[in-house]
């Protein structure tokens, strides 16, 4: 297994994120247009995960750097901290979306569309979905980061087991 569940994190940041944003994002259309059809939904989680693949990782990379740093283990604080960093970062992106649009198109703005397209059709479709996936998220991310991580849970059973093994029964 890879080094404290690395490989698993950013994985399911990717594998479970995209194809999450991709079912809002299918939901909204149908419920607008008033019909849905699987197809629709198979395509939109295949370009999700094309389009995504950048954007979820670094929402990852950043949700972890910044859990570690502030030490936080709760998946409570994992939650509210995705939603306001997806929300963070889906309206960067998508401003800066809006405004390569205008901009002359070439190979630069090309390799820009991987990393900003996906969030400036989030931004379009409505931005209140935005937090609601980021907690998911981030509550996910929180809990397979706990699992290959449990140096600070781990611990605090050890203390209480030596506690409660020098206390008379």
């Amino acid at each position: 297994m890879t080094r404290h569940g690395t490989l698993a994190y950013y994985l399911a940041a990717w594998i479970i994120g995209c194809p999450v944003v991709a079912l809002f994002y299918w939901l909204i259309g149908a419920t607008q247009a008033g019909s849905a059809s699987a197809g629709a939904l198979f395509e939109i989680c295949f370009f999700a995960l094309l389009v995504g693949i950048g954007d979820a990782l670094l929402f990852a990379f950043l949700l972890r750097r910044v859990m570690h740093v502030i030490n936080a283990r709760k998946i409570v604080i994992w939650t509210v901290a995705g939603a306001l960093l997806a929300s963070a970062l889906i309206f960067l992106f998508a401003q800066a979306w809006h405004r390569l649009q205008d901009s002359p198109q070439g190979a630069a703005a090309f390799a820009t569309t991987f990393l900003f397209a996906g969030p400036g059709a989030m931004w379009n479709t409505g931005w209140w979905q935005v937090p609601i996936e980021g907690a998911g998220i981030g509550a996910v991310l929180g809990l397979i980061d706990r699992a290959f991580n449990p140096a600070a849970g781990v611990a605090a059973v050890r203390f209480l087991g030596e506690r409660e093994a020098a206390e008379p029964r």
